[in-house]
């Protein structure tokens, strides 16, 4: 479940995550016209809103089969099949040929690329001249140490992540690998009553998870898991990281 975007007039977490798209549609200037890459898709909430709401077509993509089913079962039943289809593929290295995509779509995704430079690098080549790359992630802050790094790397290690890239070092692979006109918008206001409802969470998931290993032998990946609720709030209370919307264009 993604963070969303909370301002002035968001009611609730489900107007949050509307707001996220709505947002970075914008950004990238969406039309009925264009090919958008649903970039680590999930099971196609942002893939069946472009459609839905925009007219584009849309292709989705992720690595889990069971995902990639249960969003190509969604788009049949919302009457999007035409528009919108969905592929179990690996976005750093996803066959499509060159020039192929207007627009990169990536919610809280490229996080999870070991080598964020090798993300970046496909979506330039399937990109066509002119089309946008547009983003809404999470980035550590620079030259942590200490326990502020070990909550940053646990945090991640219980999301499965290697390492969440710095803003600088990021802006830096989007300009080496040729993008222009590069955006990074600081987002980490918008997106804090969600890691505030996420903390709140973990008291309940702590019982839940206490309760699951007493009959159950949990795996160590599930048990830090349950921690990243924590982490990530503690992390953001201290700084120690933003949430940044990006927009580039090739």
């Amino acid at each position: 479940m993604h963070y969303g975007y909370w301002d002035s007039s968001t009611k609730n977490f489900h107007e949050a995550l509307l707001n996220i798209n709505k947002i970075l549609s914008k950004k990238a200037s969406i039309s009925e016209n264009d090919h958008v890459l649903d970039a680590g898709c999930g099971v196609g909430g942002s893939s069946l809103w472009l459609a839905s709401n925009l007219g584009c077509r849309v292709t989705g993509i992720t690595l889990s089969e069971k995902q990639m089913q249960k969003a190509t079962a969604q788009a049949q039943n919302e009457g999007l099949a035409c528009l919108v289809h969905f592929y179990q593929k690996d976005f750093i290295d996803t066959k499509f040929s060159n020039n192929s995509f207007d627009v990169v779509w990536a919610i809280e995704s490229v996080c999870h690329a070991e080598d964020k430079s090798a993300f970046l690098k496909e979506a330039y080549r399937i990109l066509r001249p002119g089309g946008s790359l547009v983003m809404a992630d999470f980035f550590k802050k620079e030259d942590l140490q200490g326990e502020s790094a070990k909550i940053i790397e646990d945090w991640a290690h219980g999301w499965a992540i290697s390492d969440f890239a710095t803003q600088e070092k990021f802006k830096n692979q989007l300009s080496d690998t040729g993008f222009t006109k590069i955006s990074m918008e600081d987002a980490t206001e918008n997106i804090r009553p969600s890691a505030k409802r996420l903390y709140h969470s973990y008291f309940i998931g702590i019982i839940g998870a206490k309760l699951y290993a007493l009959f159950n032998k949990p795996t160590e990946l599930s048990k830090k898991n349950v921690d990243t609720a924590y982490l990530q709030y503690k992390g953001l209370k201290k700084d120690l990281w933003r949430y940044y919307l990006v927009h580039a264009e090739k």
